[in-house]
């Protein structure tokens, strides 16, 4: 840990000058702050360096600020904004471009700051400047902002300022990141297909019930005729969405508003997990998805060094699911006891036999994070064919539903006239 302690006052010789406020770092990393009166602030520089010390800021003493103060106001804002993940790869494959060739850290940040087309990330990357400049390492740096950086880029960055292989690692995490990414896209282009056609659905037939039907509804009334049974039905529902959206309105907010609170209880995130991994079609698909999470983490924070037991602890965060909870903690008894972490996987419902298999395999033959990175390929192209697959079923399934719904309303509609054709 690095220590704060305050230089004296060293004047130059000159006569005339002005007071500038510096902060450095000896050669052992202990940080200093001070002020030196001097020409310019190249000239205090240049002195600073002669004594043996890293200068990392200073700037004129009337305009002196606290830089740890400064540091936490930048890295609170920007963490207050929405950073995208895609954002946050781009950064460390730059960073590991740079560091790869050559470039300091602190001048890879402040080029990475020159160049960043979006405000967030710039305020982003100029808190970290100011940190590492500081003397915090990156990984503290990251774990500062928890919302921004995931547990696996904060771990890899660690294991690599231990192993002095930053640049490497940094590279590694971005292509981590552009695959979670890749994977996360995929899910949500096939819900969002059928949460389009369901919602385009319910919005048709409302407006058929609110604004169609009551003007048929009228014409029915001069005619003066019996209308049918669902005819009838549908006006009544028509107006009772129109009329009394007093107490359908309320009452659908208050709903919504106990679901939200019901999920975040102990009870509430239990049971929806358990349900995600049931459902006839989603449920396969999002025990493939923690499954492809789970060991393409695994594989990368293996193969950066992170310990077992800190990689089972985010792989945890990861899949986030209280039904896959149990297998992490199977995995971390059987490697606390010294027992293959591949049993843990073999007694686990969600997880298919052939990987467990392999995992086992890849275990003996000390190969682990090879073959976890193996079954994570796999898993990936199974999630894939089996989106496919889903979407391609779950088509005309909507096709049918919608018919059905909108079918109903536009026979509630015509069945009156059939009936008056008849008479006549």
């Amino acid at each position: 840990m690095t220590t704060l302690t305050t230089q004296p006052e060293t004047v130059f010789n000159s006569t005339s000058g002005s007071t500038f406020a510096w902060r450095a770092r000896r050669a052992d990393g202990e940080v200093v702050t001070g002020t030196q009166v001097g020409p310019d602030a190249d000239a205090v520089a240049n002195q600073l360096r002669s004594d043996g010390l890293i200068v990392t800021a200073i700037q004129p003493a009337g305009l002196t600020i606290d830089f740890d103060q400064e540091a936490q106001a930048v890295r609170m804002t920007a963490g207050a904004r929405r950073i995208k993940r895609s954002d946050i790869a781009v950064l460390c494959q730059q960073l590991g471009v740079m560091l790869d060739t050559g470039v300091p850290l602190p001048e890879a940040l402040e080029a990475i700051e020159r160049q960043s087309r979006k405000r967030e990330v710039a305020e982003l990357v100029r808190a970290i400047h100011v940190e590492v400049c500081g003397g915090t390492p990156l990984s503290r740096s990251f774990a500062a902002r928890p919302r921004i950086f995931p547990p696996v880029v904060i771990s890899l960055v660690k294991a690599s300022e231990a192993s002095g292989t930053m640049a490497l690692m940094l590279d590694r995490v971005g292509d981590y990141l552009n695959r979670e990414l890749r994977t996360r896209r995929q899910v949500t282009g096939a819900l969002t297909y059928p949460a389009f056609m369901l919602g385009t659905a319910f919005m048709v037939v409302g407006f058929m019930l609110v604004v169609i039907l009551p003007r048929f509804a009228r014409i029915y009334e001069m005619k003066a005729t019996t209308l049918p049974g669902p005819t009838r039905f549908m006006i009544a529902m028509g107006d009772f969405l129109r009329e009394d959206w007093m107490w359908w309105g309320p009452s659908l907010l208050l709903i919504a508003l106990g679901v939200s609170l019901w999920r975040r209880t102990d009870g509430g995130r239990k049971m929806l997990d358990w349900v995600k991994l049931r459902l006839p079609i989603i449920g396969p698909m999002t025990a493939m998805l923690y499954v492809a999470r789970s060991t393409r983490t695994m594989a990368t924070l293996l193969a950066g060094g992170v310990g077992l037991l800190d990689v089972i602890r985010i792989c945890r965060g990861i899949t986030n699911n209280r039904s896959f909870d149990d297998l992490w903690v199977d995995m971390e008894c059987r490697v606390r006891d010294g027992k293959p972490m591949s049993g843990a996987f073999a007694d686990s419902q969600h997880v298919p036999p052939d990987v467990a298999s392999m995992i086992a395999s890849g275990e003996r033959s000390g190969r682990l994070s090879e073959v976890m990175e193996k079954v994570a390929t796999r898993s990936d192209e199974t999630l894939e064919s089996g989106i496919k697959h889903a979407t391609s079923m779950i088509e005309p399934i909507l096709i049918v539903v919608m018919g059905i719904i909108v079918g109903s309303v536009a026979m509630a509609l015509l069945l009156p006239v059939f009936k008056m054709s008849s008479m006549v």
